[in-house]
């Protein structure tokens, strides 16, 4: 009987050594929980990290944009919204639109020889005959943006957003250099000064700006 209990325990030591030397080759490690764990150790033990998070969430859409923001502009027609173009350079539509042609008229070529970005700068009048005697209207001045050399050779013909350019003697051109050197050309008055030079041929003034 003896002999028996003493092979049953043999035989169950065997069988834990076996167990207990597979499970440290497969490097699986057992535990054991209980059936009713305590949730309470596994909460935060501060609980404010909460408030936190739910502080920092987005806010609803209508928070997102200030209040004092104008309202949206809406367009009440359907036609294009061009007056403040055609409005900014009277003189210069005027002329665009007249049928008459006085002499010395005629489109702007403009050639920038130098290796500096230029801004050339073009300050139009009108003398228009009143009950007091000849009145100046000026437009407000318009300017063309041109890299270095850009129109070299054959020159640029300049025109407007939704006019054709025409200048005339007493128009004013001035050019200024944009690379922060400071440097300008003219003022050149249009019919009075060297520049531009009248064409002709193309009947056209020619502006070349040189080095």
């Amino acid at each position: 009987m003896k002999s028996f209990v003493y092979r049953n325990l043999s035989v169950t030591a065997c069988c834990l050594g076996l167990l207990v030397a597979l499970v440290g080759c497969l490097g699986v490690s057992v535990s054991f929980e209980s059936t009713n764990p305590d949730t309470s150790s596994q909460l935060p033990s501060d609980t404010s990290e909460w408030g936190i998070a739910s502080s920092t969430g987005i806010s609803p859409e209508k928070n997102i944009l200030p209040s004092n923001l104008p309202p949206l502009a809406t367009n009440s027609s359907n036609k294009p919204q061009n007056s403040t173009k055609e409005n900014t350079y009277p003189v210069l539509a005027n002329r665009d639109k007249s049928a008459t042609k006085p002499k010395g008229q005629g489109a702007l070529r403009m050639s920038n020889q130098t290796n500096q970005p230029v801004r050339l700068a073009l300050l139009a009048r009108e003398v228009a005959k009143g009950s007091s005697g000849k009145q100046i209207n000026y437009d407000v001045p318009a300017h063309w943006d041109f890299a270095p050399e850009e129109g070299s050779n054959k020159g640029l013909i300049l025109s407007l957003p939704q006019n054709n350019l025409k200048v005339e003697k007493g128009d004013i051109l001035v050019a200024f250099a944009q690379d922060g050197s400071r440097r300008y050309w003219g003022p050149y008055v249009v019919g009075e000064t060297q520049l531009p030079k009248w064409n002709t041929q193309s009947k056209e003034w020619e502006l070349i700006l040189s080095p």
